[in-house]
């Protein structure tokens, strides 16, 4: 049973090239997702259509590992999508940077099919994960404007 898409938007104080940085680094995943265990770039390179990841996180308390893909990306990194490839259920998730020299917008849209995995309490799920995608861009955002 798909869930409808989750949206979380956040506005950071520092400068757009900076933020894509740091988002684009999955070793910093950890310090501001709070599922993710573990993430790993499985393709050389910079960030491209193609590069696979690893990531390996904790969800209503199971540890979930998926593959995930880039789908799609802009040259600058300002905008890209990716869909997990492996693991208990699809999930498709799209960026989208805009901004500055002095403060940077962030939007993420979420799509996760719950399937049977988590079919009888969808609603709660997506509302967790809501909450969850709120929490990690204060995450992001706290990191960030302290100069990370």
């Amino acid at each position: 049973m798909p869930l409808s898409k989750l949206e979380a938007s956040v506005e950071i104080n520092r400068p757009i090239a900076d933020v894509i940085a740091f988002v684009d680094d999955n070793t910093n995943d950890p310090m501001w997702q709070s599922s993710v265990l573990e993430s790993e770039k499985r393709t050389d390179g910079e960030p491209t259509v193609g590069t696979v990841y690893y990531i390996k996180e904790k969800f209503l308390g199971r540890v979930i590992e998926q593959e995930w893909e880039v789908i799609a990306r802009n040259a600058d990194g300002s905008s890209w999508s990716a869909k997990s490839t492996t693991g208990a259920f699809p999930m498709e998730a799209t960026m989208k940077f805009e901004g500055d020299a002095e403060k940077t917008t962030i939007k993420r849209t979420l799509s996760i099919d719950v399937g049977r995995f988590f079919k009888v309490a969808s609603p709660v799920v997506g509302h967790i994960a809501k909450r969850e995608l709120d929490m990690d861009f204060a995450n992001l955002k706290e990191l960030l404007e302290a100069g990370a």
